[in-house]
């Protein structure tokens, strides 16, 4: 073999090694390239998954936070018919319980309580009120139930008090009580 063929084959098989390790370098660094690719690939989707999370959940906390403010928005309509509902009727209720109070009905009312009063004082001393809107009525009542009347000084509306001093007890036929009770219980649901 002569200087030229050494030369040719020394060659030949340097470029064979070259060849040899440039391919394994490129198979290499293909390697890490995918390696590479493959991590910021699941960082990327890691931070996708993140992002829409947050932005779910945003949107989840402002639709909540919308519904509520509605929820309230609406609570607080309804409890202002309610309210205006309910003054309308009381209304009307007033003006029924004055057309009541013209009638012979009333009377005869007053007179069964003031009687039924008498009757729970058994013997006792009792002081009835009638309401200072009724005063025309005394002398009549007085003269069916055989009893002292006494015209309050306070507006009850209408109706009848009766006070037993020995045992202190206040009866209670007023219709402001009444009126009182009957709103403190209302609700729109009771008269449907």
């Amino acid at each position: 073999m002569n200087i030229s063929e050494k030369l040719r084959s020394f060659f030949a098989s340097v470029i064979e090694s070259a060849n040899a390790q440039s391919a394994g370098m490129i198979e290499e660094y293909t390697k890490s390239l995918k390696e590479l690719y493959e991590e910021r690939h699941k960082a990327a989707l890691k931070k996708a998954r993140d992002i829409y999370r947050m932005e779910h959940d945003t949107i989840i906390r402002e639709k909540n936070r919308r519904l509520s403010h509605l929820s309230m928005d609406l609570k607080r309509s309804v409890l202002e018919h309610t309210a205006d509902f309910t003054d309308r009727i009381f209304e009307e209720v007033a003006q029924k319980l004055k057309a009541y109070m013209k009638t012979d009905a009333y009377k005869d009312y007053l007179k069964a309580k003031i009687i039924e009063a008498a009757e729970f004082a058994r013997g006792d001393d009792i002081i009835i009120y009638i309401n200072p809107t009724d005063e025309a009525l005394k002398p009549v009542l007085e003269e069916e139930t055989n009893l002292d009347i006494t015209i309050s000084n306070r507006d009850f509306i209408g109706g009848m008090r009766a006070v037993i001093p020995s045992r202190t007890i206040l009866i209670d036929h007023s219709f402001m009580t009444k009126l009182s009770e009957a709103r403190d219980s209302f609700t729109p649901d009771n008269i449907l």
